[in-house]
């Protein structure tokens, strides 16, 4: 059988002296990890600049990139800052990213760095090459400096919705801030090409995560209200979500402005197109986060305060998808196809050959279930960020419970563990990785929690809450 290992990994995991993961030494040294251990695969969560919540499925732009996941030692060895800055910049290690301090060291650090980019580099050809959400990125977090507040939608009707007249205004007043935002980027973009470089030339695909709604509180949205399901205020019509289930009595109310599909297929879908023309100048592949949204989504009235009362409505997948397959390969993507997959949605999939998902845990929930007979072209993962590790997975089932029963009995019906040996918290990340690796699928993803074998306190994300995410680092190198 000819199968592949990756890992997933957000770089702002990655152990390192400057509170957060970035694209320095520690991701060149994980890069190493890898190859010395077999694994083909990063798989990262989007690099984009984080808004509320530090959420990177929640940013202000969903094309600029996160600026404090830049490297210290990188901008040093550029010559951007010196090593009393690198020194003042160094925080305690821990398990966590302490996202107020590294703002605040960060930001520190940049003002040095970005001035002395800018007596060397001429921006202007690299705000025009990007002009198209550059400009609009600038703008919006001038004025969110300027209103202490990013929720456009209660700023100035002068300010309320984007325009090149708009953002020349600003400039006019504002350019030396927007400059250094813009070298930022700069600086940002070129690390994450080197990286990107590095990976490459070391046999490594780069997986990453694009997903399907952006920000309310985004540039995208205020630059390009008229693609979605807004008032001429610029206010929400509808919300984005998913219904209710097993795991979420009230469903997920995510808050996200829906598509103005109509709007969208008119103009080519260019608003999506760009963000995967972008997003693979520096990825290999790209996950579709939310892939069922292209068919079919839940929408939910403004106002409401759950999920519940939502309905689904059809997207345009015939018009979306033909537009897809005509300017990528299907080999490029992985649908994220997890929650309500009914079968039109399995049918859009299937016809364009874009691998699905196979998360483990919620295999054992229902039944005993056939690994071995699992599609060879399903991407598997033992979890993913969304999930509780494999550690925490098991230490919450009780032995009553299905999951847990049809776990033992697969267990013990395929030989995992040796005469005597016995299931528990120190093994169990172990066994779920073997019988991951018994399936036929080419691809099998394991969170670097599983790897290690840590529990709830690694715990990436819990879906449905807006606060206390992403925090998760590594406290230690390889």
């Amino acid at each position: 059988m000819n199968q592949e290992l990756g890992i997933l990994l957000h770089i702002s995991s990655l152990p390192g002296d400057y509170g957060i993961g970035d694209f320095g030494p520690s991701a060149y040294d994980f890069c190493e990890y890898l190859t010395l251990n077999d694994y083909k695969y990063w798989q990262t969560l989007p690099f984009t600049h984080c808004g509320y919540g530090n959420s990177p499925y929640n940013p202000l732009s969903a094309y600029a990139f996160n600026p404090y996941l830049v490297s210290p030692e990188l901008l040093y060895q550029d010559g951007l800052v010196s090593l009393e800055d690198l020194q003042e910049a160094k925080l305690p290690r821990s398990q966590n990213v302490q996202f107020d301090s590294v703002y605040r060291t960060k930001d520190k650090l940049w003002a040095t760095a970005t001035r002395a980019y800018l007596r060397t580099h001429d921006l202007s050809e690299y705000i025009s090459q990007r002009s198209w959400y550059l400009k609009p990125y600038l703008a919006f977090l001038i004025l969110s400096l300027l209103y202490e507040d990013s929720a456009w939608i209660n700023w100035e009707e002068e300010h309320r919705r984007y325009s090149d007249s708009l953002f020349d205004s600003l400039w006019e007043q504002y350019s030396t801030k927007m400059l250094s935002f813009t070298a930022q980027q700069a600086i940002v973009e070129d690390q994450i090409h080197r990286f990107h470089k590095h990976l490459r030339n070391s046999g490594i695909t780069l997986i990453g995560d694009i997903p399907l709604y952006l920000a309310y509180e985004s540039a995208d949205v205020w630059a390009n209200q008229d693609l979605f399901d807004l008032n001429n205020k610029g206010k929400r019509l509808s919300l984005a979500g998913v219904p209710p289930d097993a795991f979420a009595k009230d469903g997920q109310l995510w808050g996200n402005p829906i598509y103005n599909w109509d709007k969208l297929a008119e103009r080519g879908f260019d608003l999506i197109m760009k963000r995967y023309e972008h997003a693979f100048s520096y990825l290999d592949l790209l996950r579709l986060d939310h892939f069922i949204g292209y068919v079919n989504y839940w929408s939910v009235p403004e106002g409401s305060l759950t999920a519940v009362n939502g309905h689904w409505l059809k997207a345009r997948p015939d018009d979306f998808f033909r537009v897809l397959t005509e300017k990528y390969p299907h080999q490029k993507f992985i649908a994220e196809d997890l929650g309500v997959l009914n079968q039109e949605v399995c049918a859009y999939r299937d016809n364009i050959s874009i691998p699905g998902m196979i998360v483990l845990q919620f295999c054992f929930e229902e039944s005993v279930p056939k690994v071995r007979e699992y599609p060879e072209d399903r991407i598997l993962y033992t979890a993913t960020h969304d999930n509780k590790t494999t550690v925490e997975w098991f230490n919450d089932l009780e032995p009553e419970d299905d999951s847990y029963i049809n776990l033992m009995q697969y267990i013990n019906d395929n030989m995992i563990l040796a005469e005597g040996e016995e299931v528990n918290e120190r093994n169990i990340h172990s066994i779920i990785i073997k019988i991951a690796r018994q399936s036929p699928c080419r691809m099998v993803i394991i969170p670097m929690q599983d790897v290690l074998g840590l529990g709830a306190e690694a715990r990436m994300n819990i879906p449905g809450t807006a606060l206390g995410n992403w925090q998760w680092r590594m406290e230690y190198s390889f």
